[in-house]
């Protein structure tokens, strides 16, 4: 921890992961971290309105949840005290994908399972805890302030719950207000031009419900994904083990007119996946909750970094700057992955006690952890047929070897050790090119395995 502070104050916007993690980290360099939340304090797990998405399926992956661990020590035993599953990945975790079922083994790769809500409440506890962190609640933020010439942030302008008109000065701002950001319309009536923009039509949209119990029959998995096999078949769904002993189950599809959104098309929906086990772990289960839906209809990643006149100290975080599809997961570890850059950055400004081309530095940073999570999920898009976007070189051979790489991972535990990695944002891709690994990959001869019941665990 710093020893002189950078600044006086630091704005938050959005009090959402992003949000929270963002403000333990700027505790370190800022006097005062204020959070402008619109959403009122929650005193206990429950889903916000500010985050529709919290009601459905969530994975922190085992990136995102040694950072958390760092930001805020002893929290992954406090979760699970209160609750959390705790999961071997590839023991525990049943997954049919591309036809065939991933071999079931004991890895080293332990993770922890909860809802949104559950370990948002949690984050936020521990940020109670800080002393110069405070949140404004109820609050609904305005326009950025900038300085005369406007080159620089100074501070914000935000309506309070009863009404009143607000501003508030500060040298850096952080939005992480999510896929409903403000910033680039904040910048238009600034008259600054805005950023580039990345964008892939996929055209998805889910439905989640939590379940008291499921079918009552012997299960040796504490999570079940049966993924879709494109182009032919375009649903999949996700299920685990949340706390309160509740499943929490998820339904997707791509390109569909309608999501299913009653008992029965919930259902129908899931009689239809690519394996019949994921019919058989709900049909005769009993629901918690009513189906909720969400649809989300594009990625998309704003590129602040190409930027040359964003005002210095604006740095947008989160969903607020990329949105990858969220059938990946990846969306929480990322969000912590960018506070570990952002924490990176700071730590050089401390050495200058200056924040100069802070948000240049932090946004150029936050791209170079984005690229390739924003790659592994375009390939996967690219195979369903109605994805429109920018198609790069070397995409159909990045397919084909990638779904070799999938149907690798039935029969071949160290493959499949290894792409849990890159899946956990652990390790690059370019582990999978390794001599050794291609040649396992493309010069073995792999069966698909369609029976769930007949796999056997591997404990090493």
């Amino acid at each position: 921890m710093p020893t002189e502070k950078l600044s006086s104050r630091a704005i938050v916007i959005g009090g959402g992961v992003a949000g929270k993690l963002s403000a333990r980290v700027l505790a370190d360099y800022f006097e005062e971290v204020m959070i402008i939340e619109k959403d009122h304090k929650q005193d206990q797990p429950q889903n916000r309105s500010g985050v529709p998405q919290g009601l459905h399926g969530h994975a922190l992956l085992k990136s995102g949840e040694e950072i958390l661990e760092e930001f805020f020590p002893g929290i992954i035993d406090e979760l699970q005290d209160s609750g959390a599953v705790s999961a071997n990945f590839s023991r525990d975790l049943a997954w049919f994908h591309h036809g065939s079922w991933k071999i079931r083994s004991h890895s080293q790769l332990m993770t922890i399972q909860q809802s949104r809500p559950f370990l948002e409440y949690h984050i936020q506890k521990r940020l109670q805890h800080i002393s110069n962190v405070h949140s404004i609640y109820g609050a609904k933020p305005l326009r950025l302030v900038l300085d005369a010439k406007k080159t620089s942030i100074a501070g914000i302008e935000y309506q309070t719950e009863e009404g009143k008109v607000e501003e508030i000065d500060a040298n850096l701002v952080i939005d992480a207000s999510g896929a409903a950001t403000f910033t680039t319309q904040w910048l238009k009536k600034n008259g600054i031009a805005t950023p580039p923009i990345d964008e892939i039509q996929v055209n998805l949209c889910y439905a989640s419900r939590a379940y008291e119990h499921l079918s009552p029959e012997d299960r040796d998995w504490k999570g079940l994904l049966v993924y879709p096999n494109p182009p032919h078949q375009m649903r999949g769904g996700g299920m685990y083990q949340i706390e309160a002993n509740k499943w929490m189950v998820t339904l997707f599809g791509y390109g569909l007119d309608s999501p299913p959104k009653t008992d029965k098309e919930f259902l129908e929906h899931a009689a239809i996946l690519d394996h019949p086990s994921f019919f058989g772990a709900i049909i005769d289960g009993k629901p918690a909750s009513e189906v909720n839906i969400y649809r989300f209809p594009k990625m998309r990643r704003f590129r602040y970094e190409k930027m040359e006149n964003l005002p210095n100290g604006l740095i947008v975080i989160g969903d607020a700057l990329c949105r990858i599809d969220p059938v990946f997961a990846q969306g929480m570890s990322l969000s912590a992955l960018e506070a570990k850059q952002l924490e990176k950055v700071l730590k050089q400004a401390t050495k200058h006690q200056s924040l100069e081309a802070i948000s240049k530095k932090a946004h150029q940073e936050f791209q170079r952890v984005l690229s390739i999570p924003w790659l592994i999920a375009s390939i996967e898009d690219f195979r369903f047929p109605h994805t429109t976007g920018n198609r790069f070189f070397g995409l159909s051979f990045l397919q084909g070897y990638i779904k070799r790489v999938m149907l690798a991972c039935s029969d071949n535990q160290i493959v499949y050790e290894k792409f849990m990695n890159v899946l956990h944002l652990k390790a690059h891709p370019a582990t999978l090119f390794a001599p050794k690994m291609i040649k396992s990959i493309l010069f073995k001869t792999v069966t698909p395995r369609h029976n769930l019941d007949k796999e056997k665990v591997i404990r090493s």
